[in-house]
C-alpha cells in the first residue's frame, strides 16, 4: 500500500474548495471534501490505473463532484500535487 503525501498547494486547493462551498453550505462543503479524499484513498492501492499526463504526472477525477486530482508517485508514496475543477472541453 502506498502512503499519501499532500503538497502545500494541494492542501491550499482543498482549503479553497471548502471555503468557497461553505459560503453557501458547510455540510455540503464537508461532503465534497470527503468525496475528494475518498477518491485520493483509491490511489493507495491503484496509483498506476489512471490517466497519464506525462511521465511524472497522472490524473484521477472525483466522479461525483468532478474535481481533477493531479499526482505523481514513486514505489513508496503517492504525492498529491494539486486539484482542479474538471471541465469538459469540446
Amino acid at each position: 500500500m502506498y502512503k499519501i503525501i499532500y503538497t502545500k498547494e494541494s492542501e491550499n486547493n482543498m482549503s479553497d474548495i471548502f471555503d468557497y462551498i461553505s459560503d453557501d453550505n458547510d455540510f455540503y462543503a464537508a461532503k465534497v471534501l470527503q468525496s475528494i479524499k475518498s477518491t485520493i484513498d483509491i490511489l493507495k492501492l491503484f496509483p498506476l490505473s489512471w490517466i497519464i499526463i506525462n511521465e511524472n504526472v497522472r490524473i484521477i477525477v472525483d466522479s461525483k463532484y468532478r474535481y481533477s486530482i493531479y499526482y505523481s508517485f514513486n514505489w513508496k508514496e503517492v504525492v498529491v500535487l494539486y486539484l482542479w475543477k474538471y471541465r469538459k472541453f469540446i
